[in-house]
Parts: C-alpha cells; sequence; structure tokens
C-alpha cells in the first residue's frame, strides 16, 4: 500500500509517499480500505515535535489520527461490524494511508447522510467538542459558551453540539467569511478578533456578565483574555494551544483567583478510555443527520505536505482531508 510518513521531526522536511506492505489488524482492531483521513493540527504539532504524544512515536512513521473507508477485515475479537460497511474512527498506526487499522471500540458505522470525507472530520472534531462542552465544562441549557476559533474542525462541532444543548454561541473569526460560516452553524453572534476586544464584546452580549463557558483552542494567544471574557466561577476548557502555536502562555494569576475561575484541560489520548460511552451517546445524533460537516478541500495522500501548509495558514473552513 502507499502511505504518508514523516521521516524527520521537522516542519522543513517534507513527508514522503512511501510503499509498504499492507497491514493487519489486530485484536480489537478493523483494517479499512481508505476512504479519507482527517488533517488536524495535532498532526502538524506531532510532527513538529511541539506535542507531549511526540515521545510516543518514532520517524518514520504513518501520522493522521482519524480515517472512514470501507471494512476489509476484522481483528480477533471484533463484533458488529462486517466486511464491506462504511466506518469511521481512531486510526491505530496512522491515517494517511492505503489501508488504515482502526479501534473497533472507538469505531462506529458511517450514515448514510454522510460521505467518507465527511466520516474523516468527525471522530477529532466532533468528539473533541463533545469532550470540552459535556465531559469537561458540563454546559447546559441556557448558558452561553464562547468558542475561540469557530471556523476549524474543533469550532466547527463546538458550535453544533452547544447549540443542540440549548447553549447560546459566540464564536470568534478572523473574517466576514468565517463569520458567516459559523452563523449558518448555529452561532448567535461572531467576534472578529483582528478588529474587536473580545472580552469587552463577550460583556456587551451578555449584559455585563460574561460568557459561562470557553472552548479555548488558541490558548497561547488567548488564555489571558478568557479570564477577561468569561463570568464568576466561569470555565475555560483549553483545547488547543493553537495550530503552530506553544507551548507557553502568559497570564494573570490574580484574575483567575477573583473570577474564581475553573481551568480545564483535555488531550485526545486521554478521552481514548471513554471513547466507547462517547461513541455510543453520539452515534444516535449522527444518524439523524443533524450536523453539517463541512469539508473545505479533498486533497491526495501525495499533497500531504501542502495539506499542512493550508492547515497552518488557517485560510480554510471547517477541515481538510487526504484521499486515496
Amino acid at each position: 500500500m502507499r502511505a504518508v510518513r514523516v521521516h524527520q521531526f521537522n516542519l522543513d522536511v517534507p513527508m514522503r509517499l512511501d510503499e509498504l506492505e499492507d497491514p493487519k489488524p489486530g485484536p480489537g482492531e478493523l483494517l479499512i480500505r481508505l476512504g479519507a483521513a482527517g488533517v488536524n493540527p495535532v498532526d502538524i504539532a506531532i510532527r513538529a515535535a511541539k506535542h507531549p504524544y511526540a515521545k510516543f512515536v518514532t520517524p518514520p512513521y504513518v501520522p493522521g489520527a482519524e480515517a472512514a473507508g470501507e471494512v476489509v477485515s476484522l481483528g480477533a475479537g471484533v463484533e458488529g461490524f462486517r466486511p464491506g460497511q462504511r466506518v469511521f474512527g481512531r486510526a491505530v498506526g496512522g491515517g494517511y494511508a492505503g489501508l488504515v487499522r482502526l479501534d473497533a471500540k472507538a469505531a462506529a458505522e458511517l450514515p448514510d447522510a454522510y460521505g467518507d470525507a465527511e466520516g474523516a472530520c468527525i471522530t477529532v472534531a466532533f468528539y473533541t467538542a463533545w469532550n470540552a462542552l459535556v465531559l469537561k465544562a458540563g454546559a447546559g441549557p441556557g448558558e452561553t459558551v464562547l468558542i475561540q476559533g469557530g471556523a476549524g474542525g474543533v469550532g466547527m462541532a463546538a458550535i453544533q453540539i452547544a447549540r443542540r444543548i440549548g447553549c447560546r454561541v459566540l464564536a470568534t473569526v478572523s473574517s466576514e467569511e468565517k463569520a458567516a460560516f459559523c452563523r449558518s452553524l448555529g452561532a448567535e453572534a461572531t467576534i472578529n478578533y483582528r478588529e474587536e476586544d473580545v472580552p469587552a464584546r463577550c460583556r456587551e452580549l451578555t449584559g455585563g456578565r460574561g460568557v459561562d463557558v470557553v472552548v479555548e483552542l488558541a490558548a497561547c494567544e488567548n488564555f489571558d483574555k478568557d479570564l477577561d471574557a468569561i463570568r464568576l466561577e466561569g470555565r475555560v476548557v483549553v483545547v488547543g494551544t493553537g495550530t503552530g502555536k506553544g507551548p507557553g502562555a502568559e497570564f494573570r494569576v490574580p484574575a483567575v483567583m477573583t473570577k474564581d475561575a475553573r481551568i480545564l484541560g483535555l488531550a485526545a489520548i486521554n478521552l481514548v478510555p471513554k471513547l466507547p460511552e462517547v461513541v455510543r451517546r453520539f452515534s444516535p445524533l449522527l444518524r439523524e443527520g443533524v450536523f453539517k460537516v463541512h469539508v473545505d478541500r479533498e486533497m491526495p495522500l501525495a499533497e500531504a505536505n501542502a495539506a499542512h501548509d493550508l492547515v497552518l495558514s488557517g485560510k480554510f473552513l471547517g477541515k481538510i482531508v487526504l484521499v486515496a
């Protein structure tokens, strides 16, 4: 099979499309023929050795945390799936490849309402957003949620999940195109962080109270401002540093104290044991077809380097995927 591999931890060193032996599914795994693989900021952070997970992989390795496609074969102990079935899930051993192993416990059937490209965008974006809003923040009806970076993959998912659970949603953006995109997903208001004072607008939009929850996707730039945007006892869920950013951020300790703020971190690797329950709770909503999964661009595996560059540029809406 053909697979994209990182041969050195360095964004200046291009990934290569290599010919590898076909993998076999291990116990508890599915083997799928790739329909599409999601391209995520975490893939780039690991490749740059700026993510904690980098210490668990050794070049050359195949990147990619999620994929969708057709089941080829089942590993020992796997039940509830069949060859030929369309599925999506968490990639084991990398998703940028013609054949991909999935963790069966974190995989699910892809409803007919979604194509492979859309399926490849669900696991990281929607499960991360669910983790942030439902498991970490415990957001509920009537609360106001600020999504810091609403036009990306997790932002796209977080806007819709927050609305689904009855929250009012504000989203930060960098352009009118992204603002329109976020509003189309259900954001009540958008704030252009390049032109407006985000905390001041949050206070204005909440009658001076501040937002209940911040889903923070670019903490290295925004964390200190989040402390001014939240209400007393508000929650900030730190999801990411910001694509290509990090690893540090400066903030005023007294601002955390005087707000009685709750700072909640999350990492995808820590969600893995909880994924079967997340899949169980999320799948009925997905089958309803209520979530919009916007794929900005489908690019061939051979253009994986260009896909990473595009994600770093921020000049896209929703998600970028690679196709075989």
